[in-house]
């Protein structure tokens, strides 16, 4: 991209945060566009002139009279303008960004302060260790995937699982935007892809220019809710189990599908190498820029060979990214060892199900009756199912040429 900032230009500045990570590295960024990119010290402070008034030229000179380190101003300029962090028409000439925030994000933080503070993560906590302990105490409760095929009717089955599904992960992202709201950060909400499975997600990228101690709530807000709906859940089938109180046989595997759907959320949410809930939580305690990607590269160089940009990109990580790689990667494949092993338990055995129970009833059944289209209602659900994360795959493939053309 080549931008029409001049050594004699004064780009507008004034909306971009900077805060201080470490002793001798800083987070600029938009928090309009939610943006943030990693900076040295000089670069921070280049920042500063630009934001008093002075030209490129005015700013780099100053800095380098202060620091004696010598900065390329225009280009580090031009940097922030390639990352997105920059607009690269000068004042008064940019314009302001028009960005759509979630509007859960924008309920005022004293409404919503309370459901994150300690006597809320209190509960968050007991209802979780709650449920482990109902797990250890009566393995049986552990769910499977016969769990969603709770009702004698396969298709009623299915759609009911994706409608519960479906309410649930918009409630976990709702507690992400809530706790954002609480923070002061506002929030957008978009589909992605984490390893093979399609799923929402909250951008609170703005956390960012918020010191580490304060990012954790809205991190982990998610899954807090998620251990409640677990728990409560979970708790009537103990109840029930143990004698302790009557309840119909289909509610009891109502539950036991609920159980299922927030237990499985909650095992996604650790798996950090898909950079879940546990990745951001991970990444900010190890004070880390970029782990994802150097891990990833730091593993593919033990099996195969990099591309030269990969090379580049894993020879200019920061030191501390290569540190933590080192026993993330172990991580990283245990993540993905898990996924095979809920591929191979879970989704290929209900997968079989389905399609087996659709192809017999095509087979059997005359077309245009009830059970005919029953059956290609339900062929029509896997499919989409397996289709939409190659849909997701190439939206970002796309969006990720668009931004570099």
């Amino acid at each position: 991209m080549t931008t029409t900032f001049e050594l004699d230009s004064r780009p507008a500045v004034g909306y971009l945060v900077v805060r201080q990570e470490d002793e001798d590295e800083y987070v600029v960024g938009d928090p309009r566009t939610g943006i943030f990119v990693a900076v040295p010290e000089v670069g921070a402070r280049l920042i500063s002139k630009l934001a008093a008034g002075r030209t490129i030229a005015e700013a780099a000179e100053e800095v380098e009279r202060e620091t004696g380190e010598y900065l390329d101003a225009l280009d580090f300029v031009e940097v922030l303008v390639d990352a997105g962090v920059l607009d690269q028409r000068s004042e008064p000439d940019a314009p302001e960004p028009r960005v759509r925030y979630w509007s859960v994000s924008k309920i005022p933080s004293r409404y919503v302060r309370p459901l994150f503070g300690r006597a809320a993560w209190t509960v968050y906590a007991l209802g979780l260790s709650a449920s482990i302990a109902i797990f250890v105490a009566e393995p049986s409760l552990v769910p499977t995937y016969e769990d969603t095929f709770f009702l004698p009717d396969i298709l009623a089955s299915i759609i009911i699982t994706n409608v519960v599904v479906i309410a649930f992960t918009y409630l976990h992202e709702i507690w992400h935007g809530l706790a954002g709201a609480a923070a002061g950060i506002p929030s957008r909400l978009r589909i992605e892809l984490r390893g093979i499975f399609p799923v929402l997600e909250t951008d609170l990228t703005g956390l960012w220019t918020l010191p580490p101690e304060r990012r954790y709530s809205p991190f982990l807000a998610g899954m807090a809710i998620d251990g409640v709906i677990l728990f409560a859940s979970l708790a009537p089938r103990f109840a029930w189990s143990r004698g302790w109180i009557e309840l119909p046989p289909g509610l009891i595997r109502f539950l036991g599908l609920m159980v299922f759907t927030q237990m499985a959320r909650l095992v996604f949410q650790t798996l950090a190498y898909m950079r879940t809930d546990m990745y951001l939580v991970l990444s900010t305690a190890t004070g880390s820029q970029n782990l994802h990607q150097v891990t990833r590269l730091s593993f593919k160089r033990l099996i195969l060979k990099l591309k030269p940009d990969e090379a580049t990109a894993l020879r200019d990580a920061h030191p501390r990214d290569l540190r933590v790689a080192r026993w993330y990667r172990l991580l990283y494949l245990a993540g993905m060892l898990w996924m095979v092993w809920f591929a191979w338990h879970y989704l290929l055995p209900s997968a079989r199900l389905v399609f087996g129970w659709a192809g017999a009833v095509l087979a059997g059944a005359p077309p245009g009756s009830y059970g005919w289209w029953e059956a290609i209602v339900l062929a029509a659900l896997a499919l989409f199912n397996l289709v939409a994360p190659l849909a997701i795959f190439i939206r970002n493939r796309r969006e990720a040429r668009r931004a570099v053309a």
